[in-house]
């Protein structure tokens, strides 16, 4: 774990996923979807721990943002350093597109189909996530034509 300078305007951030580290670096504040709403954390926040659930993680740093995507998950912020970890984070820039639309067509064939509760629930989510993974390469593909 990283301590940061008291008197620095960035904090640390760490996003970890069963992949590996999908970010880690210093930034200017990130926002995160929890089951209140979305939570925008700045240099110097009150030490939390909170849930998270699937959604974009808005990261900004050094005049550049980037947006990641996450399954859901848990936030700590402590020390003016925070941790993300998650089932799932992926970079915007990262999603393949092609694969997403195939996630998502097998998903919804998969939910015509009698599930078991259980099977149901994993189905549900991978619905969930190509669609937002689809939902967030859209919008990144709309700013790099603009």
């Amino acid at each position: 774990m990283r301590l940061s300078n008291m008197a620095s305007n960035n904090l640390f951030l760490e996003i970890v996923a069963p992949s590996g580290i999908v970010f880690e670096g210093e930034v200017n504040s990130f926002s995160v979807p929890s089951y209140n709403g979305t939570l925008t954390i700045l240099p110097h926040h009150a030490p939390l721990f909170t849930k998270l659930i699937e959604g974009e993680v808005r990261v900004a740093f050094e005049n550049k943002s980037t947006t990641l995507i996450i399954s859901g998950g848990f936030l700590e912020v402590k020390n003016n350093s925070a941790h993300i970890l998650s089932d799932y984070a992926v970079r915007a820039e990262s999603i393949e597109i092609a694969k997403s639309e195939e996630r998502k067509r097998l998903a919804e064939q998969k939910l015509k189909e009698k599930l078991d509760v259980r099977d149901f629930i994993t189905v549900d989510k991978d619905l969930k996530m190509s669609i937002l993974e689809l939902k967030v390469a859209e919008k990144i593909r709309k700013r790099h034509r603009s």
